[in-house]
C-alpha cells in the first residue's frame, strides 16, 4: 500500500459527509472569494469539494460552477444541495477527463493537493495549470511544513505513563473519554499500518499526523519549496497567505498550520 491508496480507501467510503457538510469559511478564505471574485464568477471548478463547503459560496457568486469528489456520498450530497453546481465522482489527478478546461479558476481547498505523494502532486500541480485559461488562477492550500518542525521542537519531553493519563483525563467529560477509549483501537491499527509509510525530506514531509484518527498520511511542505514547485510546473506564485489572511512573502515560514496560496499560468 501506498500513500494515494491509502487516503483513497478512506475518502470512497464516504464516513465523513456530516463533518464537512457546514458552510463555515476561514477569515483567509473569505478573503479570496472576494479578491478573486472576477475569476470565481466565471468557469470555476472545485477539486475535492466535499459536502460543499466552499462550493456553495462558489455558487453563489454566480459563475458556471463543477464540482469532483471522490465520494459517491459526498457527490450525492452536492448535487442535493447546490443543484445549480455540476458536480461529478472522479479523481483529482485526472481532473481533465472528468471535466474538461479550460476554467477560470481551480480551487482545491482542505489541502487538497496534499493527499498525494511527492511525484504525483506536482504532476496534479501540472496538469491542474494546463486546464487553466490565460489569465485563470489556481487556488489551492497545503500543510505548512515549518509549522509542523515548530511544534515538534515545542513539544515536551516525554511524560512518564502515568502523567500522559492524567494530561488525557484533565479538562476531558466522560462522554469525551469513552468516545476516544473507543476509537483507540482504531488509532492504534491505523497508526501501525501508516506510520512506516512516513518519510521526510529538506523540502516536503509525508506525515501520518492525527487526521481522523491517523487514517491519512498527508503532504507537508514550505512556502518558498512550493513556490519552486509551481514554477517547475509552469504556474507563477500571485500570493501565499497565512490562516488569517496575512501575506507570506519570500522567506518567511508563515504562521499556522496551513497556507494558502494563489497562482497563474508562466506567462509567455
Amino acid at each position: 500500500m501506498d500513500q494515494v491508496s491509502a487516503n483513497e480507501r478512506l475518502w470512497r467510503a464516504g464516513a465523513y459527509v456530516d463533518v464537512y457538510a457546514t458552510r463555515s469559511l476561514a477569515p483567509v478564505e473569505v478573503m479570496i472569494l472576494v479578491r478573486y471574485r472576477e475569476a470565481l464568477s466565471g468557469r470555476v471548478v472545485e477539486v475535492g469539494c466535499g459536502a460543499g463547503r466552499v462550493l456553495g459560496y462558489l455558487v453563489d457568486l454566480g459563475g458556471e460552477v463543477c464540482g469532483i469528489d471522490l465520494s459517491p456520498d459526498m457527490v450525492a450530497y452536492c448535487r442535493r444541495t447546490y443543484p445549480a453546481a455540476d458536480v461529478r465522482v472522479g479523481d483529482a489527478a485526472a481532473l481533465g477527463d472528468v471535466i474538461p478546461g479550460p476554467f477560470d479558476a481551480i480551487v482545491a481547498a482542505n489541502n487538497l493537493v496534499d493527499v498525494f505523494d511527492d511525484g504525483r502532486r506536482r504532476a496534479v500541480l501540472a496538469e491542474f495549470g494546463r486546464l487553466l485559461a490565460p489569465d485563470g488562477v489556481l487556488i489551492f492550500s497545503s500543510h505548512n511544513l515549518a509549522d509542523l518542525r515548530r511544534v515538534t521542537r515545542e513539544r515536551p519531553q516525554a511524560r512518564s505513563g502515568l502523567q500522559r493519563i492524567g494530561d488525557i483525563l484533565l479538562g476531558h467529560s466522560l462522554r469525551e473519554l469513552i468516545s476516544a477509549a473507543r476509537r483507540l483501537p482504531a488509532r492504534i491499527r491505523n497508526r501501525r499500518r501508516l506510520a512506516p509509510l512516513q518519510q521526510t525530506t529538506d523540502d516536503y514531509a509525508i506525515v501520518n499526523d492525527e487526521t481522523f484518527d491517523y487514517g491519512l498520511l498527508h503532504y507537508y511542505i514550505g512556502r518558498d519549496a512550493q513556490e519552486r514547485q509551481l514554477r517547475a510546473a509552469g504556474l507563477e506564485l500571485i500570493e501565499c497567505l497565512d490562516p488569517d489572511g496575512g501575506p507570506v512573502p519570500g522567506g518567511r515560514d508563515g504562521a499556522g498550520p496551513w497556507l494558502h496560496y494563489v497562482a497563474r499560468r508562466l506567462q509567455d
